[in-house]
């Protein structure tokens, strides 16, 4: 007797909208800046979700597991990319500043 394939669980199917309604996004081109900073927001919340549910995972993996590498490398991982995005936010502000004083002393 052969089995039907099974539908995915809908929490499954929940986790996995995110990130095709973002990717889905780009194919429309943006009408205005508007549209370009949502999207923009739409990839750092898409991130802050990810990394908190890898946080659960590894801190899980901390708690439960004898090998506890997998867990300090994902905590590490984490802590990793935030770190670059808050350097990205800040040299780009220092940036942008440098610029508007230099079309300012023209």
């Amino acid at each position: 007797m052969m089995s039907s394939p099974s539908l995915p669980s809908p929490s499954r199917l929940r986790a996995s909208v995110p990130p095709i309604r973002y990717v889905l996004s780009f194919r429309n081109k943006p009408r205005d800046s508007l549209s370009v900073a949502g999207r923009v927001i739409g990839l750092v919340v898409l991130a802050a979700i990810f990394s908190a549910v890898t946080v659960v995972l590894a801190i899980l993996t901390l708690m439960f597991t004898e090998r506890s590498g997998c867990g300090w490398f994902g905590l590490g991982a984490i802590g990793a990319h935030w770190l670059a995005f808050a350097a990205f936010l800040l040299i780009s502000n220092r940036v942008a500043r440098r610029r508007r004083q230099v079309t300012d002393q023209r």
